[in-house]
């Protein structure tokens, strides 16, 4: 709760008993069963879970989101980012000597980048394949692969093991057919498409930055709204194109003008104001003149309603995102802490612990030291943290000091 103000700062008096301590004994941390079944959730599961982005504006959990943060989630993160980018380099560096097929085998496997980038992408596939194994028996098979995050993992663990084999794909056959050349032109595409995908992908670790975690949850929101506007539109445009095709039909006009794809073609280039009449040509007398009518109608109700529609709305999405910023992005954090979290098995204290085990330890220590005692809010969005000077103050926290100037 809030307490005071005191030299410039907001103190809170914080207590965590029964919403996060204490960890053993007669007594537990709050926790809530759901409804539809399953195991008991802690208050920030419940909150990811039900997307309640409003309560991180209280002191308490932004309080945990910061100090699970500095404790624990950093010092993964940080991890998982520099093992992420070695396996995106290690692609890179596999796909850059990549030849379109005909590759000697013997010259390709003496390769040093070949070599290296192979045993490079050999060697880091097994943790993120067992990532993504612990996703799957924690979660099930269903509700991992819900998360697009997770599906696109997959496809990159499927597809690094088929870039090593691409060296030595042989030269495409002359009289290749359809579907061999189509094969081709997937397996000669991938190593690009991996990359792009990659870059994807690094979004999420992109997103827990406080300077892009919201515009990418803006631009999120905007790929939503497109895909709604695009319902709305498809029926103006198969509408219209439909009008289009029977005035053809009426004037006798043979399909050398393109037929229904040519036409839809033409809409959508209308609607990005690249305007060229010349399929109106074929159309005579009165037929024309309905062609002209339907022209502008399009016009009008395509690029003037619904497309200053959709900017409106991107407006309102963008607006509605800022309201939340600080929200939005303790909410990024929260959710990958969270998945943080439960993929480190910690063991009981004392006993031997891996580095994240240690770091989720050092953090229920904080917040046993912090329980039951004042503390300054360090989180905050709206004031930045004192400069360091004369005054030097503990706030009952066994890992920070907060310096605060003296007036």
């Amino acid at each position: 709760r809030f307490e005071y103000r005191w030299w410039g700062n907001d103190l809170f008096w914080y207590s965590f008993d029964g919403v996060v301590l204490p960890l053993d004994g007669p007594a537990s941390p709050l926790a809530f069963a759901p409804l539809d079944g399953g195991p008991p959730l802690t208050v920030d599961q419940l909150v990811v879970k039900h997307k309640r982005k409003e309560l991180l504006s209280t002191p308490l959990l932004r309080s945990l989101v910061g100090r699970k943060w500095r404790d624990f989630g950093a010092g993964v993160f940080w991890r998982r980012t520099a093992q992420y980018l070695f396996l995106v380099g290690a692609a890179f560096a596999n796909s850059l000597d990549l030849r379109a097929g005909g590759a000697d085998p013997a010259v390709v496997a003496s390769s040093p980048v070949f070599v290296v980038s192979t045993l490079a992408l050999l060697g880091s596939w097994p943790f993120f394949f067992s990532v993504e194994s612990a996703g799957v028996r924690r979660n099930g098979l269903a509700a991992h692969f819900g998360s697009a995050w997770n599906v696109l993992d997959a496809g990159h663990l499927l597809a690094i093991l088929a870039l090593p084999p691409l060296h030595f794909l042989p030269q495409q056959p002359a009289d290749a057919g359809a579907l061999e050349a189509s094969a081709y032109a997937v397996a000669q595409s991938l190593p690009g498409l991996l990359q792009l995908s990659f870059a994807v992908r690094g979004l999420e670790y992109a997103s827990l930055f406080r300077s892009l975690g919201p515009l990418l949850v803006t631009v999120r929101g905007m790929l939503v709204d497109i895909t709604r506007f695009g319902g709305l539109y498809a029926f103006v445009l198969i509408g219209f194109a439909n009008a289009f095709f029977v005035l053809f039909a009426l004037s006798g006009e043979s399909l050398d003008y393109g037929g229904y794809p040519r036409i839809l073609q033409e809409q959508l280039l209308w609607l990005l104001s690249s305007v060229d009449r010349s399929l109106l040509d074929g159309l005579t007398g009165q037929l024309h003149a309905t062609g002209d009518v339907l022209f502008w109608g399009y016009i009008v109700l395509s690029y003037f309603v619904l497309l200053n529609l959709l900017i409106a709305v991107f407006n309102s999405t963008f607006e509605k995102v800022q309201r939340q910023a600080f929200n939005e992005w303790l909410f990024l954090r929260m959710a990958t802490m969270l998945d943080f979290e439960a993929r480190v098995a910690q063991p009981p204290r004392g006993g031997q612990q891996n580095e994240p085990a240690r770091w989720l330890d050092a953090y229920y220590g904080e917040l046993e030291d912090t329980s039951n005692s004042r503390s300054v809010e360090l989180a905050s969005a709206a004031r930045p943290r004192p400069a360091l000077a004369a005054g030097r103050y503990s706030v009952h926290s066994r890992t920070h000091t907060v310096y605060i100037t003296s007036p």
